[in-house]
């Protein structure tokens, strides 16, 4: 969906775009970890997530995102929180909505990932929420971590 405004004599356009993805949790040794993919050239480390197909919904999406990013089917156990932000782009001003689910795996291995990611692998809660680049990405993983006992 696109939007034009005026400011001050200038035209600012204004996209509003949506993506999801998910924290995928698992056990070990009676340690939580999460997977989370880490891209070099960016020095970014961040959760799986990405833009829907034509037609795709939110949780279809979120699944869809971790299998390429991450080599890793999962299923979705709880919608965790949308985060919202901006940026600008030589198209305009973009206003981007991504929503989170909890997920669990179910088979895959993350040697399987896609080339978006340089590594992706499983850390503990605690030491990926200090590592994850956005603030907004660690708090979803904070609230994925509450959601997670529940489970």
């Amino acid at each position: 969906m696109k939007k034009k405004f005026e400011y001050s004599g200038n035209k600012f356009t204004k996209i509003h775009v949506w993506s999801a993805g998910g924290v995928v949790v698992r056990k070990n040794n009676n340690q939580t970890e999460v997977l989370i993919c880490e891209r070099f050239s960016e020095n970014l480390i961040a959760l799986p997530k990405g833009k829907p197909n034509e037609g795709e919904y939110e949780a279809a999406t979120a699944i869809r995102e971790v299998r390429e990013e991450t080599g890793i089917n999962a299923i979705i156990k709880n919608k965790i929180k949308d985060i919202f932000y901006s940026f600008e782009s030589p198209n305009g001003i973009i206003n981007k909505k991504v929503s989170f689910f909890l997920m669990e795996k179910i088979d895959g291995e993350i040697s399987n990932h896609d080339d978006e990611f340089d590594k992706v692998y499983w850390e503990k809660w605690d030491s990926a929420l200090n590592k994850l680049s956005y603030q907004g990405e660690k708090d979803v993983l904070e609230k994925a971590i509450e959601l997670a006992k529940d489970c």
